[in-house]
């Protein structure tokens, strides 16, 4: 279930990519956690947060950060995301 979470926010993915849509990240509180903790990961070389369209752009070094371990960072986010939009309390991942 948690896999599938995550699929439906990803609007495009290749090595080194990976663009995200996501209605909480309109809120500029909850962009600004993701671009204080994301960038912090090994491997992620930038991230780019809109919050007009509620996307982030990842760019990350895939021999530094291995595809399994983005896909169970990226579900880890997408809860916290998810719980944050339905005004859940929502801790933010240590990934």
């Amino acid at each position: 279930m948690t896999g599938l979470r995550l699929l439906r926010y990803v609007r495009s993915f290749s090595d080194g990519r990976v663009r995200i849509r996501h209605p909480a990240l309109r809120r500029e509180d909850v962009a600004a956690v993701v671009k204080a903790k994301l960038p912090a990961i090994e491997g992620v070389l930038s991230l780019e947060c809109n919050t007009l369209s509620g996307s982030m752009l990842i760019l990350y070094d895939s021999a530094r950060l291995p595809r399994e371990r983005l896909l169970a960072v990226g579900k880890a986010w997408a809860a916290y995301l998810d719980a944050a939009q339905a005004g859940r309390p929502a801790q933010t991942p240590d990934c």
